[in-house]
């Protein structure tokens, strides 16, 4: 009886182990995978400072990962951001001014506008050309330094272009780079299962050449830190000198917000109404408007009189925090211009390119871009109002203005007068106002200077 009963007791026991066991083996999650966090994008920030006939301008680009965004500060009211979006297949240009921003597809291999071969006249069958050779030298100088935490290397690059004689496009030019470049395993790469030269595709018709191309030694270029490049026109003489160098490098995050459309902006089709530009009828009409008026404008800015030569003057762009009248600015600066014996008029263009058509429709020779680049309460001025006190004088406030600007020939890239220049006076309007008097002279020295040349 005890016997049977202690067996009793362990099957019993034995079948509720079992029980509780199949229990708690339900309620344990079954092949369970922990869900590892997503890494965070590698993200990369470059800044870099371009210098070119004596004029400075900086650009940024930041990646993170399969996107871009590059920055162009031009300054003038002129800021130029673009995205590339490699997993949209998209690009996007974005205007902070209008609050705009406009897209391009990737996937298309046509340029816009490209007409098709179903209907209109019929392309004249290509002649063939001659050869034009592209060769490429680079040589490593051996030289090694640190910059920017990693092992840069000296490497020289000469790149010719020479034509034959029987070639279409006659080309004779040769660029010299001297750079400094490090190995970055970093970059934006685009798949777009599409061939990459299908939009360098020549134009039917016409006269078409053959490219050779050809390289050269044995020195390895990369990612450039420094790269200073000059070009040589057909006589050997130096036509131009540019360096570009890196002045901020990092790979610390970057937010993902910098990579989209910031919130609240509008898409657009054209250029023109991504960075408020006036179309070209509007510049026109605006021309012709003028015309009209000029009988009604003092002399100096009525018809253009033959040998006289006429400077457009374009809105001043104001970078402060401060608010001053850029536009009496303006016309002070006209006047100034003018009171010199040289014939100036406004443009109202807020483009370069159509800064570049208006001036033509107004017969300009020279185009103006002004910024008022600092306006501050003069420390000077601070000190001497404390000693002012002690002696029982009154100290007055006075502000200093900083005025940049820059003049072209009309179809010059290159500036013919870029400088800067301050003045200190009583209020913001003040002293910025005769800093543009001061401005106004340098401008019609220069433009007078042209004129006996």
């Amino acid at each position: 009886m005890t016997i049977r009963f202690f067996r009793t007791s362990l099957i019993t026991a034995i079948a509720l182990l079992a029980i509780c066991a199949s229990v708690l083996l339900a309620q344990r999650p079954r092949n369970r995978v922990t869900a590892t966090p997503a890494a965070e994008p590698a993200s990369l920030k470059i800044r870099y400072k371009t210098t070119a006939a004596g004029q400075s301008s900086e650009s940024t680009t930041m990646i993170k990962g399969s996107r871009e965004r590059s920055e162009m500060r031009m300054g003038y009211g002129m800021d130029i951001i673009n995205l590339t979006q490699c997993d949209l297949k998209r690009t996007v240009q974005i205007s902070d001014k209008t609050r705009k921003y406009m897209v391009t597809s990737m996937d298309s291999d046509e340029p816009a506008g490209a007409t098709g071969t179903s209907g209109g006249s019929v392309s004249a069958p290509a002649t063939r050309g001659g050869v034009i050779t592209y060769v490429m030298t680079s040589v490593d100088t051996g030289e090694r330094k640190d910059m920017f935490g990693f092992k840069a290397r000296h490497v020289k690059t000469t790149t010719s272009i020479d034509s034959s004689p029987d070639a279409c496009s006659q080309m004779k030019q040769r660029t010299e780079t001297d750079g400094w470049y490090i190995d970055l395993p970093f970059g934006l790469n685009c798949e777009l299962g599409r061939n990459p030269m299908a939009a360098g595709r020549p134009a039917r018709g016409g006269c078409q050449d053959r490219m050779h191309f050809r390289h050269e030694g044995t020195g390895r270029m990369g990612y450039p830190l420094v790269e200073t490049t000059t070009t040589y026109g057909p006589d050997g003489n130096a036509m131009s000198t540019s360096t570009k160098e890196v002045i901020e490098l990092s790979q610390e995050p970057l937010d993902a917000a910098l990579f989209d459309v910031p919130a609240g902006y509008t898409e657009t089709k054209n250029s023109q109404e991504l960075f408020g530009m006036p179309s070209m009828d509007q510049l026109m009409g605006q021309a012709a408007k003028q015309s009209a008026d000029d009988d009604a404008l003092p002399s100096t800015q009525q018809a253009k009189q033959p040998g006289a030569l006429r400077v457009g003057v374009v809105s001043i762009n104001n970078r402060t925090d401060r608010q001053i009248s850029t536009e009496s600015l303006r016309e002070r600066l006209i006047g100034e211009i003018e009171g010199a014996g040289v014939d100036a008029i406004t443009l109202n263009a807020a483009s370069a390119t159509e800064a570049e058509a208006e001036a033509k429709a107004k017969q300009c020779d020279f185009i103006l871009y002004t910024d008022v680049a600092a306006l501050k309460t003069s420390a000077a001025k601070k000190i001497g109002g404390m000693f002012g006190r002690v002696a029982g004088v009154n100290g007055v406030d006075k502000t200093e203005a900083k005025i940049e600007y820059k003049l072209f020939a009309v179809g010059d890239a290159s500036p013919r007068l870029q400088s800067s220049v301050s003045a200190k006076e009583e209020g913001d309007d003040v002293s910025a106002g005769t800093a543009v008097s001061e401005e106004a002279r340098a401008v019609a020295a220069a433009v007078r200077r042209k004129g006996r040349g």
